[in-house]
């Protein structure tokens, strides 16, 4: 394919009552449709697994210029589930989902750089208006559960790029983690930063970044550092016009 190279790299299709894989010439017709999506693969053993209620939603989905898969390395995983919804409108800064593993290109090395057994998941019936979801260093993964809303400007980093030491030379920022649990609304222009927790049910503010973790769950948590402002409240995707109406309902409720 022309945007994946490597060996052992499979890019599989999971229906209700069937599997593709789109790299071992078994189903042209799809490998056609995948060699031409917006997913590049620069290694070997990589797995992009993604899941789908019906073909048309995997049709739809792998035409849309808003989704974007990059790996760069080898023993990555990406699982995405079904009934990802990812947003294209450029004139508000919102260039849909952007799924990362390494990068082609670092400025100050001058060269790629891999990174190796990672693992990124999102969960079912995801909205993404504008984010980048981006692991770079080995062993490091990301998780986002179902049902959870992600505006414009989310940067969502398992990683700070480069090193910072103490005055012996010995690192102090591994990353390991980002972890978003079921149900969360992060809201426009938030950062979330690496070895972090989100608990289900919980809303990121406006503007936010979060450098530790959120416990607990139905909790509004806003701030640089984001701190949790108010509990006991609950969030739902309507406007509040169809809220109150009864009106409006997410198709998949």
């Amino acid at each position: 394919m022309k945007k994946i190279s490597g060996t052992d790299n499979r890019l599989t299709l999971h229906f209700p009552e069937k599997i593709v894989e789109c790299l071992d010439g078994s189903a042209p017709a799809w490998q056609d449709l995948a060699d031409n999506a917006n997913i590049q693969i620069d290694g070997d053993g990589n797995l992009v697994d993604l899941h789908f209620g019906s073909e048309e939603e995997a049709v739809a989905l792998l035409k849309n210029i808003a989704f974007n898969i990059l790996i760069v390395g080898n023993n990555n995983e990406i699982r995405v589930g079904k009934s990802l919804t990812a947003c294209y409108t450029p004139g508000w800064g919102a260039f849909g989902l952007h799924l990362v593993i390494g990068t082609h290109f670092d400025a100050w090395m001058g060269t790629p750089r891999s990174a190796n057994n990672c693992r990124l998941e999102l969960g079912e019936h995801v909205i993404v208006v504008g984010a980048m979801i981006f692991l770079l260093e080995d062993d490091s993964h990301i998780t986002i559960g179902n049902d959870t809303m992600i505006s414009w400007g989310i940067d969502i980093w398992c990683t700070d790029s480069h090193t910072i030491t103490d005055m012996d030379g010995n690192p102090t920022n591994h990353p390991k983690f980002i972890e978003i649990g079921d149900h969360v609304w992060i809201g426009k222009n938030v950062k979330i930063g690496k070895n972090v927790r989100i608990g289900s049910n919980n809303i990121i503010g406006w503007g936010s970044t979060v450098t530790k973790s959120i416990e607990g769950e139905n909790q509004l948590a806003v701030g640089t550092p984001a701190k949790v402002v108010k509990t006991g409240v609950r969030w739902d995707g309507r406007t509040i016009k169809e809220y109150m109406k009864g009106t409006g309902r997410w198709k998949n409720d």
